[in-house]
């Protein structure tokens, strides 16, 4: 069974741009390999942090109060600053027992850790993370018998909105499609564009505009899908946003064998619904691809050239962007 994906119509130009590595978004999806060799940087940064700060704080506090400090010790009739001091010991000890001038209360650096965490606010994990208990009564809709029913109520959840998408997949398509998100989260899919559509521009070179996919696992029952277009890497790096985000629902999945997908799409960001629809369903492409049992000789030479790809451009040697596109294009 095939995700069917119910969406509306439009389309915005773009460009064709390369990925960028450095987005801090990237990293965050390859954590064990690539956070951990900055780890050797840190201590560096602080040693040499604690060579030149020295010298800063060894500066005279007083300097910039210089001339009013000499006008009040003439007026007092003091000759140094100590002097000054013990003139208004008694209206500094006062101070500080009223509380108005108490000293910061310093603790060790592990204590100061504890309590600022303390104080901050949690957020309740079912607010973080939108499971599908957000969205409709997951109890009341697995009672229904027929599976059609199941799928009705969920496309009418989400019918109000032009810029949702919702589908439901069956449990086996599902976890093809989760397994290999887990060994290939990062992946980067060809979007065409309609060249008669792009307004007149020096810099539009072509009709397709790559898109970067991340899969993220929040919790057992939550997959996250995000999309975001190369051209928004290049430009905003860490501040990229995607302008799709797919959701897909397993709490069904051992009850009734259906798994639901919902789906936004961001509104000015260069993609149209009907765009998203069409990457929701080339990523299906790939991510459902799966050479094992597979006996007849064209789907598995199919599936081997899809399976291919996903470990080209995970090894980041020998990817092609044209038989990416090339693939993408081909009808199942």
């Amino acid at each position: 069974m095939k995700a069917t994906v119910f969406y509306s119509r439009a389309a915005i130009p773009g460009h064709l741009k390369i990925l960028h590595t450095n987005s801090l978004l990237v990293k965050r999806a390859f954590k064990s390999s690539c956070v951990q060799p900055y780890a050797c940087i840190v201590p560096t940064f602080v040693a040499t942090y604690s060579t030149v700060m020295p010298p800063i704080l060894r500066k005279d506090v007083a300097e910039p109060y210089k001339e009013k400090l000499e006008k009040l010790m003439q007026e007092k009739r003091v000759d140094t600053l100590d002097e000054l001091k013990q003139h208004y010991k008694e209206n500094i000890v006062r101070l500080r027992q009223s509380n108005k001038l108490a000293p910061l209360p310093f603790k060790k650096p592990g204590d100061n850790i504890v309590h600022a965490a303390a104080n901050i606010p949690k957020i309740p994990k079912e607010k973080a993370i939108k499971t599908l208990s957000s969205y409709v009564d997951t109890e009341k809709l697995s009672q229904h018998k027929e599976i059609r029913d199941i799928e009705l109520i969920w496309r009418a959840r989400h019918a109000h909105d032009p810029f949702s998408l919702c589908a439901m997949l069956d449990v086996e398509t599902f976890e093809r499609m989760r397994a290999n998100a887990r060994k290939y989260p990062m992946f980067i899919l060809p979007l065409p564009r309609d060249l008669n559509a792009v307004e007149a521009d020096e810099t539009t070179t072509g009709g397709t505009e790559m898109q970067f996919v991340q899969w993220t696992f929040p919790e057992n029952n939550t997959t996250h899908c995000l999309l975001t277009s190369l051209l928004e890497y290049k430009l905003h790096t860490e501040f990229a946003r995607p302008h799709t985000t797919l959701i897909f629902h397993s709490e069904l999945s051992k009850s009734r064998g259906v798994v639901l997908l919902n789906g936004t799409v961001e509104k000015g960001m260069g993609v149209s619904p009907a765009d998203a629809q069409f990457l929701v369903l080339t990523l299906q492409k790939f991510y459902n691809s799966d050479p094992k049992g597979i006996i007849e000789p064209y789907e598995r030479e199919k599936a081997l050239r899809r399976r291919m790809l996903l470990d080209l451009f995970k090894s980041g040697a020998g990817f092609d962007m044209k038989d990416l596109i090339r693939e993408a294009e081909m009808a199942d």
